[in-house]
């Protein structure tokens, strides 16, 4: 990755992390940021990751890891640069540890990990209750008291795409967990509903996930899948009426983009994690009393929490939630 930008001296810096649906809830943590006028950003994490806050409004610079940097090497590069203050919201002991031994002066993030006693503010994560930002929002409150609340993201990957003439959606079919999977023909009788109706669809996913997303496209849906860049994505899923996807990625990132998001939830719990816009919704099905188990594969025969939620279900939710 290009560093278009020179890294400021005494800034805040915000540790991203390497998975797209936790990079995404962290947008609105960099537009509040903003918002309290701290002085100049830096981004650093992942290489994926970073790209896309890379050259937007979000951040002064952005800085790479170099492979997977170990707590002294990333507190040097803390050092470095005089960070005024490390925000690390990754459940993880490495950035908390880094800043502490770089004497951040302040450092800011959750108390998963063993990182609560490295941090000069911390608080709970998964012991916490509510949607995941308020939780991050309510860490960041330690800080500054007075804190406004926590924003929705509005990104804007400022890319150009070419999409179709007419309205579009976008399905996002593919998930890490098998148990998160909404079935791929409710998708593909999604798809066919929204052609009857007059949208075209595009597909998005991962290259790792072509074979989910080239069944649920068919000759009828545009298949995006492997084809996009992250920022891309994000300028498909910002022009988009609405979108569609299961508790992964691009259900946040969509939802960051303040784009109608209807995420399908199984095996995780909509009550924290559904994604956070003006416009995001966690349909589940009340009536299956083994969800949410949490678990990366489902035990019970049918998968009955998603199963039962049918292509109707998400139609009817969908065309509520881009009319609302």
């Amino acid at each position: 990755m290009n560093q278009p930008n020179p890294i400021p001296e005494g800034a805040t810096w915000v540790r991203f992390p390497r998975f797209i649906g936790d990079a995404a809830m962290q947008l609105p943590v960099l537009r509040l940021l903003r918002e309290l006028g701290e002085g100049p950003i830096v981004v650093w994490g992942p290489k994926a990751t970073l790209a896309l806050v890379e050259g937007t409004w979000f951040c002064d610079a952005v800085l790479p890891d170099a492979g997977k940097p170990g707590p002294w090497a990333m507190a040097r590069i803390l050092r470095r640069y005089r960070a005024a203050r490390s925000i690390h919201f990754p459940k993880s002991l490495r950035p908390a540890l880094a800043a502490w031994l770089a004497r951040v002066p302040e450092r800011i993030g959750v108390d998963e990990s063993l990182a609560g006693p490295f941090n000069t503010h911390s608080g709970p994560f998964w012991e916490a209750e509510g949607p995941f930002l308020l939780r991050y929002h309510a860490v960041l409150a330690r800080r500054w008291p007075d804190l406004p609340p926590m924003p929705y993201a509005d990104f804007d990957p400022a890319v150009a795409i070419e999409p179709p003439a007419q309205p579009y959606l976008c399905l996002m079919p593919g998930s890490t967990w098998p148990s998160k999977a909404w079935p791929v023909a409710h998708y593909r009788a999604f798809l066919l509903k929204a052609r009857s109706e007059g949208f075209a669809v595009a597909v998005l996913g991962s290259p790792d996930e072509a074979p989910v997303c080239a069944e649920v496209a068919g000759a009828e849906g545009i298949n995006l899948c492997g084809r996009t860049t992250l920022k891309e994505a994000a300028a498909w899923l910002r022009g988009s009426r609405g979108a569609l996807g299961n508790d992964s990625g691009l259900s946040h990132l969509s939802a960051a983009c303040g784009t109608p998001t209807l995420a399908i939830y199984g095996a995780t719990d909509p009550q924290g994690s559904t994604p956070w816009g003006p416009k995001s919704r966690g349909l589940r099905r009340e009536d299956v009393p083994c969800a949410p188990c949490f678990k990366p594969a489902c035990a019970t025969e049918g998968h009955p929490c998603l199963a039962r939620i049918t292509p109707e279900d998400a139609w009817n939710a969908m065309r509520e939630l881009v009319s609302a």
